[in-house]
């Protein structure tokens, strides 16, 4: 193993894919750059830091890509049409969609447990 420097660092930029298999069929996903990613986030998170609303598997599974392509296989009108899907399936492809691009096994769930909202009239916490 070799000393990283500047020019190896920024090498790191080219794609990543992997292909699994849920309900028989192959699904390809793409990786993320660090800008998607914090876009991604940006996407699930309000200003306040607290996750937006549920939709956040969905958007998530969005970075599907055509397997021989590598072009997006689905768009921004597709994300209704995905909360319609088996959601076993949409677990499967959600898991491994977060492995690939690089979140923690829970990074999202947590968000969303740290965000849901306080019972009004409760005593502040320290």
């Amino acid at each position: 193993m070799s000393a990283a420097t500047k020019e190896s660092l920024f090498k790191c930029k080219s794609r990543r894919y992997t292909t699994v298999k849920v309900g028989g069929l192959e699904f390809t996903f793409q990786s993320l750059s660090e800008a998607e990613k914090s876009n991604f986030e940006k996407q699930v998170l309000n200003k306040d830091g607290n996750v937006k609303d549920n939709s956040r598997r969905l958007l998530l599974i969005a970075t599907l890509v055509d397997g021989a392509t590598h072009r997006p296989l689905l768009d921004d009108y597709d994300i209704g049409e995905l909360g319609e899907l088996d959601g076993a399936v949409t677990s499967q492809l959600f898991d491994a969609a977060m492995s690939h691009v690089g979140f923690a096994d829970n990074e999202i769930e947590v968000l969303e447990k740290n965000s849901r909202p306080t019972k009004k009239g409760g005593s502040p916490s320290a």
